[in-house]
């Protein structure tokens, strides 16, 4: 990355309210990447990634028109963990070329910050492109109700989907700061301001925790 340019890593917990912080970066003015849907568009557009998935994952993961069907596909990898790893080390080469080919035009455009906002930002390898990273986590129970009403799905889908995932300790072990959000959206707002005031100052302890009930903590 180029000296003034600033990356901020935004990864978390499905659930736990990641896009709630990214939308808060978003109003602030700056720059960003979203992985998902870089990740959306290679499904859809890259016809080598799609023939590569159709031929590790047959069943009926391709609609009638030739697209991939993600919820099938979600269904079979959320699952079976050797499935989504197979998944994860299918799509993310293309992912990461399209990420780098990003955040290059955005420096180049001068921009001080670029959020790039990865589910699997650790998974992927992209944690290696971040100067900081942010991870947002939240208790089980909490991100269980907010998957259901934000997808959908069952309490079964639901708890697949969170049982894919890593506990919170693989978080907090590999990011600058981690915020928990257990409680409202102020709160949540209130932290994040926080973490971005200490970023911007420079101040960036290994692991600095802004939990609920204390301040920050540093973690070795």
């Amino acid at each position: 990355m180029k000296q003034n340019t600033v990356v901020i890593g935004l990864t978390g917990q499905t659930g736990a309210g990641k896009s709630t912080v990214g939308e808060s970066l978003l109003r602030r003015g700056m720059a960003w990447v979203d992985a998902d849907a870089i990740a959306h568009d290679v499904a859809d557009n890259e016809k080598v990634c799609l023939a590569d998935l159709a031929r590790e994952f047959p069943i009926d993961i391709l609609n009638v028109d030739g697209t991939l069907n993600r919820k099938k596909l979600a269904d079979i990898v959320f699952h079976d963990k050797a499935k989504l790893r197979r998944l994860n080390e299918i799509i993310f080469p293309y992912i990461i070329r399209a990420i780098e080919a990003e955040l290059v035009r955005l420096q180049e455009e001068g921009h001080r910050y670029i959020v790039l906002d990865a589910p699997t930002l650790f998974e992927s390898g992209c944690d290696r492109y971040c100067d900081v990273i942010i991870s947002v986590v939240a208790d089980e129970q909490l991100r269980l109700q907010r998957i259901m009403s934000r997808d959908g799905l069952t309490y079964a889908e639901a708890e697949a989907r969170i049982q894919a995932q890593h506990r919170e300790s693989y978080y907090v072990r590999r990011s600058d700061f981690v915020i928990e959000n257990n409680d409202t959206v102020d709160s949540l707002c209130l932290k994040l301001a926080e973490v971005m005031t200490r970023i911007e100052t420079g101040e960036r302890p290994r692991l600095y925790r802004q939990s609920e009930s204390a301040g920050p903590e540093s973690r070795h």
